[in-house]
């Protein structure tokens, strides 16, 4: 007789290898941590029951080890306790036992999509970043000439990325815009008031290097997820800094979703060690995100989205600024 574990490994492997899938078996932790570790594999299915160990230990080494490889989770419990402590363990999905074949093949799917988009997109960057190199390398020409060679090619990717994300479109020229009118209206020299319009321009640049599965999810984000998020201020800089003169840009782009009381990211920066262009940037930003439509939600109002940034004032957005996009916006304070 089979042990239940082993019978239910067996149906999934006959299912998986039907549907054209390569299946290497694993009964115990041990056996999971050697293919883990020898062989080319794409995605995880755990069971919580595998024998000798519990499933989520193994589940907790792939996530914890950082392997890059999605886990779904086969699982009888029911209970909201055990459901949720799967679920915060950051696993791309949870199919209920007895599982159906349709289920099954339907996660998997979707999860080596997923994956397919994300190496895709990383492909995408990579091959952007090289090309930006192969003309500063190749190209004998003017410092001038080369900067607006090179500013060409990072509003090409600006322009790439509102293809693959249609819910940004016109986003960075709306937020430059805004950035450009306020650093006029402060008064700042015309070096610096550019360079912050260039910043609006190119901040979200990053996203490219964001699946589309993550920037068009209509649902909450996982951990997972809103980790590959906050990655794109980074990726912005990084492909920015390609450019010498643009290294104060490159600041203020990954800057720009840090909060005046320290608690965005990526450093934690807060008051004064923002730059005064992201802290400019994450007024307009913010108010742009929120009177244009998202997966997850529809546009609000100009006079809603202005209310949750006056509420936000001294916390998320720098007073000064809040007062003085308010004035822009046309609200009396």
């Amino acid at each position: 007789m089979y042990e239940p574990e082993a019978f239910i490994r067996e149906a999934m492997v006959d299912v998986l290898g039907s549907a054209g899938y390569t299946v290497f078996e694993a009964a115990t932790n041990a056996e999971a941590r050697h293919v883990l570790h020898n062989e080319g594999i794409d995605l995880i299915l755990a069971d919580v029951g595998l024998n000798g160990a519990s499933g989520m230990d193994m589940v907790n080494y792939v996530l914890r080890g950082r392997f890059g490889i999605d886990v779904i989770v086969m699982t009888s419990y029911t209970d909201i306790e055990n459901v949720r402590r799967i679920i915060d363990s950051g696993v791309y999905d949870i199919i209920p036992k007895p599982v159906h074949a349709y289920n099954l093949l339907l996660s998997l799917q979707r999860a080596l999509e997923k994956r397919r988009l994300s190496s895709q997109n990383r492909e995408l960057q990579l091959s952007m970043e090289k090309k930006i190199k192969e003309k500063m390398l190749s190209m004998r020409i003017h410092t001038q000439e080369k900067q607006q060679l090179l500013v060409s090619i990072i509003r090409s990717l600006v322009s790439a990325l509102e293809a693959k994300d249609k819910y940004t479109e016109g986003h960075s020229r709306r937020v430059a815009d805004d950035t450009l009118q306020m650093a006029d209206m402060l008064g700042i020299s015309m070096g610096e008031t550019e360079e912050i319009h260039l910043a609006g321009l190119f901040h979200d640049i990053g996203k490219i290097g964001v699946s589309e599965m993550v920037l068009n999810k209509k649902g909450k984000l996982t951990n997972d997820e809103y980790d590959e998020i906050k990655e794109h201020p980074l990726i912005s800089q990084k492909i920015i800094e390609q450019v010498p003169q643009f290294k104060r840009i490159a600041r203020i782009v990954r800057s720009h979703h840090e909060f005046y009381d320290g608690n965005g990211y990526p450093d934690g920066a807060r008051r004064d060690e923002i730059p005064v262009g992201a802290r400019i940037m994450s007024v307009c930003d913010a108010y742009d995100a929120m009177t244009s439509t998202r997966p997850y939600r529809d546009a609000l109002s100009s006079k809603r989205a202005i209310s949750i940034i006056r509420r936000n004032s001294g916390t998320q957005f720098d007073p000064e600024f809040v007062q003085l996009f308010v004035k822009m916006k046309g609200y009396v304070n």
